[in-house]
């Protein structure tokens, strides 16, 4: 496809875009023969397809993005972190925890973002951490009264966050022990 111009680049534009036109209709007959009077077919356009999170994954990146919360706030700023729970006589302390606290955060956005099922070792993972900060949260919390009562609103969380991961798990063994649909057929 050569052509001379004028200089006239919008005019030039149109043209060009007018021979590539014609240059894809010509392509199409060669590729799409047809029957003399059989109409041109028409192809929609498709959008690409998206990859929608599933039940799992979205349990795992709430919680993912919980933890990784509750964990960067005393690293970035320890002194809003202890007016809302409480004096923290050991700051370093309290940035470990945290910063253990947005490793797992980390480890359950990525298995979310991964895709697919999450896996067993990061699930186990999750519910383990999950109960552990929920029975120190209610012990120290509640029994104790050691610890700030905010404590006690985490100890929930933390724990609607262990059922729900018990109940996927429940629900997902539920499917697994199905036959499969054609045995109803």
């Amino acid at each position: 496809m050569r052509a001379s111009t004028d200089g006239n680049t919008g005019a030039d534009a149109q043209f060009c875009a007018m021979e590539l036109e014609a240059a894809v209709r010509a392509a199409r007959q060669k590729l799409l023969p047809r029957r003399e009077g059989e109409p041109v077919p028409y192809v929609q356009a498709r959008d690409p397809a998206i990859e929608r999170l599933q039940p799992w994954s979205k349990l795992a990146l709430a919680h993912g993005g919980y933890l990784v919360f509750i964990g960067v706030w005393p690293l970035l700023h320890v002194r809003s972190f202890a007016k809302v729970t409480g004096p923290k006589p050991e700051g370093w302390l309290t940035k470990a925890v945290g910063a253990c606290l947005a490793n797992v955060g980390i480890e359950l956005i990525q298995a979310a973002v991964r895709g697919g099922r999450v896996r067993r070792g990061v699930r186990s993972l999750a519910v383990r951490s999950a109960m552990t900060f929920a029975a120190f949260d209610f012990y120290y919390a509640g029994l104790r009264r050691r610890i700030s009562p905010v404590y006690l609103g985490n100890g929930a969380i933390q724990l609607l966050f262990a059922a729900l991961w018990e109940w996927d798990h429940l629900r997902e063994r539920r499917q697994l022990d199905r036959p499969p649909p054609a045995a109803y057929a």
